[in-house]
């Protein structure tokens, strides 16, 4: 059995593949994804609604989309995120998130 263990709130929490697929089979999505988007079935769910929905309670302290989309993907489900593009239409990559030449590598 697969699974991933979050510190929600001082607490560890451990969720599996099963009780996502639980949880979603269970309820439906309280809100549209905007930027960030797990993919369960057929229905996309934003992440943090869907953390929510498994661990069954609404205060997810410091959890944020990119953590609980970690945790969604370490389970073996797909994750979205949100794609902005220039005004040439190619993709844009925040500086931050650039690969990096290895060190003593010529660019």
């Amino acid at each position: 059995m697969t699974t991933h263990t979050l510190t929600i709130n001082g607490e560890k929490v451990t969720i599996t593949q099963e009780s996502v697929l639980l949880a979603a089979a269970d309820a439906r999505p309280s809100v549209r994804p905007y930027r960030h988007g797990v993919l369960i079935g057929s229905v996309l769910w934003a992440p943090k609604d869907l953390l929510r929905a498994v661990i069954g309670n609404d205060d997810l302290g410091n959890v944020d989309s990119p953590r609980a989309m970690k945790a969604f993907n370490v389970l073996g489900f797909q994750t979205f995120t949100e794609t902005v593009y220039t005004a040439d239409g190619l993709p844009f990559v925040h500086p931050d998130n650039q690969l990096r030449a290895q060190e003593g590598a010529r660019p």
